[in-house]
């Protein structure tokens, strides 16, 4: 009986939202942020072993950025805290989801739900969940690969101007992952074996840094698309209710299932808003301030440095990518109305149907906006507004 289930489980087209992305859940997992409501004191637990673990580089990097304060040393307190943008962002998240762990679950798990419900549905239906799925992929992979890119550069850096150093001279210079004083051992921190030791200790602060942003920042991007998929399935659902019904009550009964299903996507846009919106106003604030800075470090140092250039064009693909499956998300909750008027409903002159249908082209005028805290939408629009305030604010610094 047992075996028999197991083969059912693995037969099924779509799975839940843990096997059907199963990176952005490992980036979850990883960095603490999971929904689990049973583990809450668990992972807090863990997650301050982690920062005691890294507390002597915060010490030494808040020290340094005092230092930089007190010598204004403008390059390099610009440089730090371009780094400390990053830091922040990971204090904040980690805060941000234990706090919306319970509404963050209920998001998964009706995801879940969804998914699953796809598996008895026509091959039509399926063929959406197919395509919608693997946009959400995308984004799941994008959040991989952005992090991943961030982090690891400034290892493999320093790492490869180490060996070419070493190559050159055998007392060449050595180069930090991240370059900074380190208060109290400033004489001996590029000295054997403290620089190895530091090396290896920084190495350690990327690796729990880079999952931090892969996990909670693909969901979004999955959510956010598989709201998309709700109602391209509810459109489609109403337009074969129209072609295929063979009575007025079976029409009706059909439009009426389907009034329904446009509500619970309604309360998922409402659970989206609700999970996601403290975070798009942090990753606007700091997103655009981390543009900024980076843009001024460049004209500073006169010269393309590869790590910082590299963390700009991160920098404006962290803020493209939500504005853009956003704007994805607006474009889709317009078209509901257009597709439901495109339906077969004058095949039915019977007024009832059609007062349903009107109830539900009203009802789908509502455009489905992502906001941050209602203070900044995101759409494309406000991606370009972004690109232009951090240019602005770039020539006001120089000025």
């Amino acid at each position: 009986m047992d075996t028999e289930i197991n083969m059912d489980k693995s037969e099924k087209k779509f799975k839940c939202f843990n096997e059907t992305f199963p990176r952005c859940t490992f980036a979850l997992a990883f960095s603490l942020t999971y929904p689990n409501p049973t583990n809450i004191k668990k992972r807090l637990i863990i997650f301050s072993i982690a920062i005691f673990v890294n507390s002597g580089m915060l010490i030494w990097f808040i020290l340094y950025l005092f230092k930089c304060i007190q010598t204004r040393d403008i390059y390099n307190l610009a440089r730090n805290i371009t780094i400390g943008v990053l830091v922040l962002l990971f204090f904040s998240k980690m805060y941000y989801t234990t706090r919306n762990a319970k509404k963050f679950a209920r998001l998964l798990e009706k995801i879940t739900i969804d998914l699953l419900l796809g598996n008895d549905m026509a091959e039509e239906y399926q063929m959406i969940y197919e395509y919608y799925i693997k946009i959400g992929k995308h984004g799941e992979t994008i959040w991989i690969i952005i992090p991943i890119l961030l982090s690891s550069q400034f290892p493999i850096y320093a790492g490869m101007c180490n060996m070419y150093e070493s190559l050159k001279s055998d007392v060449g210079k050595k180069y930090m992952i991240h370059e900074m004083e380190l208060k109290y051992i400033e004489d001996i921190q590029y000295e054997t074996p403290y620089y190895e030791l530091l090396f290896a200790y920084n190495i350690i602060n990327v690796i729990l840094l880079s999952p931090n942003f892969a996990g909670f920042d693909g969901s979004f991007c999955i959510a956010t698309n598989h709201l998309r998929l709700k109602l391209k399935v509810l459109a489609h659902k109403v337009c074969e209710a129209l072609r295929q019904a063979k009575s007025k009550a079976e029409l009706k009964e059909k439009l009426k299932e389907a009034i329904k299903d446009h509500q619970e996507a309604l309360e998922f846009y409402d659970d989206l808003q609700e999970v996601y919106g403290g975070w798009l106003l942090v990753v606007f604030l700091l997103t655009s301030f981390l543009i900024s800075l980076n843009i001024y470090q460049i004209y500073l140092s006169q010269q393309i440095d590869t790590k910082y250039s590299m963390f700009a064009i991160s920098g404006i693909i962290h803020m493209f990518t939500p504005c853009y499956f956003s704007s994805n998300l607006i474009k889709t909750s317009e078209e509901l109305s257009w597709d439901l008027y495109n339906a077969a409903w004058e095949d039915w002159p019977d007024p009832a149907v059609r007062k349903l249908l009107i109830f539900m082209i009203t009802k789908s005028q509502q455009t489905l906006v992502l906001t941050g805290q209602g203070i900044v939408y995101f759409n494309m629009q406000l991606f370009i507004s972004v690109l232009q305030t951090s240019y602005s604010v770039f020539t006001l610094i120089t000025s």
